[in-house]
């Protein structure tokens, strides 16, 4: 199966900043210079890995395969060792991802 997940990309989490719930006015932070800001698109700029780097990293225990993907279509089918961490939870349960090894996410 883990043959026909490419492209693979290292997870990429990207939170805005500067801005305040509930619609309330906050007072402006320090300009963050244009290199540090966030890209337009942060998929198109994440890192990718070739199947053949995933699979010896995971196989070497340095990584952590995480499909992005539906519940659903999680339970359909999904690699073998996968995490189930659909796309709209990453922020909420990112602190159950390793902080000490490779994150490999996919989604096809």
């Amino acid at each position: 199966m883990l043959k026909h997940l490419f492209p693979l990309a290292v997870l990429l989490a990207v939170f805005p900043t500067g801005r305040a719930m509930g619609g309330t006015q906050t007072k402006p932070g320090p300009q963050t210079p244009p290199a540090a800001q966030a890209p337009a698109n942060p998929a198109a700029e994440a890192p990718r890995i070739s199947v053949a780097d995933a699979k010896k990293a995971i196989d070497d225990g340095k990584a952590v395969l995480v499909d992005v993907r539906s519940a659903m279509n999680y339970q359909q089918e999904h690699a073998k060792g996968a995490i189930s961490l659909p796309t709209h939870e990453v922020a909420a349960r990112m602190s159950e991802l390793p902080k000490d090894k490779q994150i490999i996410t996919y989604c096809t």
